[in-house]
Parts: C-alpha cells; sequence; structure tokens
C-alpha cells in the first residue's frame, strides 16, 4: 500500500512537469509529501496510462451515447483539443515551427536554437496552412481510432510520448547543466522497463502495433537523448515538450497503420 502511495505521488509529479492544468488543492498537497527517484521515474508512463484511459472512456462514452459517426467527431474534437491545451499549444507550436524551418532549408542543428512555441500566433500564411492541416489530419486519426475500434491506442500514445519526456528529463540543462529530474544514474532504465510492461498487457489488443510502437518509442527516446548530449550537452525544456509533440505524432501515425480494426 505504501508503494502504491508513492507510486501515485509520483504519478503527480509527472503531471506537474508535463501538463499545465493545475492540479486540485488536495492533490497538489498530496503530492508535495515527495517520492522515492523509483516512483517519480515511473509516474511519467503511470501518467499516460492514467489519462489515457480517462480519454478511453470519454471515446466510449460518445460513442454510446451518439451514433458511431457523431460520437466518434465528437470525441476526436475533445481529443485533439486536449492533446494541443494539455502544455498550453507549446506542443504544436514547436513541431510547426520545425516544420516550418525545414522548409526553408534551415538546418536541423540551428532550427532547435531558432525553435519559437508561439510561432503558431504569428501572421505567416505558410504557418497557418500546416496549421490547420495538421490539426485536421490530428481530428481525423483520432476519429479513425474511435471509430474502428482501437480507443485503447490512446494509452499507447500517451504512455509512449511522457516516457520519451521522462527519459530527456534526466538529461542536464543545456545552460545550467543541472538535470530538470534529479536521478541517480542506476535508476534511469526504469522507466523504459515500466513503459514496456504496459506495452506488453496492451499487447492483447494490439500484438503488432505494440512491437512497432515500442520500437518507435525506444529509438526516439536513445536517439534524441545521444543528439542531445552529443551536441549541446544537455537538453531545454523546449526540447523536451517538443520530443513528446514527435512522439504523439508518430504513434499516431503507427496506430492508423497497424492497430485499427477494420471490418470488426
Amino acid at each position: 500500500m505504501v508503494r502504491v502511495d508513492k507510486w501515485v505521488r509520483g504519478t503527480l509529479a509527472a503531471w506537474e512537469m508535463l501538463i499545465d492544468f493545475p492540479l486540485p488543492s488536495g492533490l497538489e498537497e498530496y503530492r508535495r509529501r515527495g517520492c522515492d527517484q523509483f516512483s517519480r521515474l515511473i509516474g511519467f508512463p503511470l501518467l499516460g496510462l492514467a489519462i489515457g484511459v480517462v480519454l478511453v472512456l470519454v471515446a466510449a462514452f460518445c460513442s454510446a451515447v451518439f451514433n458511431r459517426i457523431a460520437g466518434g467527431i465528437i470525441f476526436a474534437l475533445l481529443a485533439t483539443a486536449f492533446l494541443d491545451l494539455k502544455d498550453s499549444g507549446r506542443g504544436v507550436g514547436l513541431l510547426l515551427s520545425l516544420l516550418l524551418l525545414k522548409f526553408r532549408r534551415v538546418p536541423f542543428r540551428e532550427s532547435l536554437g531558432a525553435l519559437n512555441p508561439e510561432l503558431v500566433q504569428t501572421d505567416s500564411p505558410q504557418l497557418t496552412v500546416l496549421l490547420a492541416v495538421f490539426e485536421l489530419l490530428k481530428a481525423l486519426f483520432f476519429f479513425l481510432l474511435c471509430f474502428y475500434g482501437a480507443k485503447l491506442w490512446l494509452v499507447v500514445i500517451l504512455v509512449g510520448a511522457f516516457t520519451v519526456q521522462g527519459t530527456l528529463a534526466m538529461l542536464p540543462d543545456s545552460e545550467s547543466g543541472k538535470p530538470f529530474l534529479a536521478i541517480s544514474e542506476e535508476n534511469h532504465k526504469k522507466i523504459g522497463i515500466a513503459a514496456a510492461v504496459i506495452y506488453v498487457l496492451l499487447m492483447l489488443a494490439f500484438p503488432v502495433g505494440i512491437i512497432a510502437a515500442g520500437a518507435a518509442v525506444y529509438f526516439i527516446a536513445t536517439g534524441f537523448r545521444r543528439y542531445f548530449l552529443h551536441e549541446f550537452g544537455g537538453v531545454t525544456a523546449n526540447w523536451i515538450t517538443l520530443a513528446g509533440a514527435i512522439t504523439e505524432s508518430v504513434l499516431l501515425l503507427v496506430g492508423i497503420l497497424l492497430a485499427l480494426h477494420v471490418g470488426h
């Protein structure tokens, strides 16, 4: 029971780091009691599991109250809005900022230094079109997941994205040299183990898709980790947010390709 109590506080600590919506005062006070390093680490995939399950229940509710098409549309709009607003739009802003800079043939390393999470508020016609297309595709993909009985894939997306962000948060800040998440090195792999356990359980629903998702999360996390350490000696908060947004987009695409139960 004590261990579960610490896991809950670790999950709330991950919420405090990743989600901009404030915790209720009671939960905030509960979070401040603290937890051990292991609980802080597994809090990231557990937060993805918790939020993912809530979204699955919302999707099921929409499908039950409305017909499949109307329910799918309503859920797609809600899910798209939540993913954008959970970090106040910084994730989508950073991702589209990166894409726009790539379209302008700015090298990737230089692009990382020029990212602007507020770029979505500019008057760039290119960015306006890019934002509209990106949001429409995301909403369409969420609709398809709901319509074709792959609602549980939402858990896969959030567990993977939060695991990547938690992994990168253990790196030092590129300016101060202090890690965002102070965890002893021998505990670093435990976040991946926790995410892997959740993914193994989800293989019952998506045997092929989970393998692809697990590979994607592993290569995104380790690839960004090595790149940021080698090129910059650490990360920034924006790069952690960007990595989460990239992971969400990749896993959403993987779900569309490998997780839909078409014909069921």
